[in-house]
């Protein structure tokens, strides 16, 4: 190895040692992900909210079955306006109306996040809340937009 090579290698080993352990503390540190709708359908909870206490965490869970209960008449009405854009008419078109009508974004979001804070609820040991059943209705409802 040339003395140039041999510099150059240490440069190398040092940079690359940095990145994997950035990568690492990254990692661990949970910054990969970001509280919020994942793109698998799930729900990643802010961390004050999984410090909620059961009384909160429960007041919670029923506001947000509130808003999700106001959906339905949402995306009836914005599916009977004019769409906004060329894109959302040929979707609604062809039936790929989840994909442009916000009112459906927002409540995939929304009852992933009802999960992720009954999850939350039940690992802490309260008292469970029944949300499949309060959202049965409102789910066969939001699925006349879709």
């Amino acid at each position: 190895m040339r003395a140039s090579q041999r510099a150059i290698a240490p440069d190398l080993l040092r940079a690359a040692l940095r990145a994997g352990l950035c990568a690492l503390a990254l990692g661990s540190a949970g910054c990969s992900t970001s509280a919020g709708l994942q793109k698998d359908g799930t729900y990643i909870l802010e961390r004050s909210e999984e410090s909620l206490d059961c009384h909160r965490l429960a007041n919670s869970i029923w506001g947000r079955l509130q808003v999700l209960k106001s959906l339905p008449d949402k995306a009836k009405a914005e599916r009977a306006a004019v769409a906004p854009t060329a894109f959302e008419a040929v979707g609604r078109m062809f039936g790929s109306a989840s994909k442009v009508l916000p009112s459906l974004k927002e409540y995939d979001r929304e009852r992933a996040h009802v999960r992720s804070l009954h999850r939350i609820l039940m690992d802490k040991g309260c008292p469970p809340l029944d949300i499949e059943r309060e959202l049965a209705a409102t789910d066969a409802a939001i699925a006349e937009h879709r």
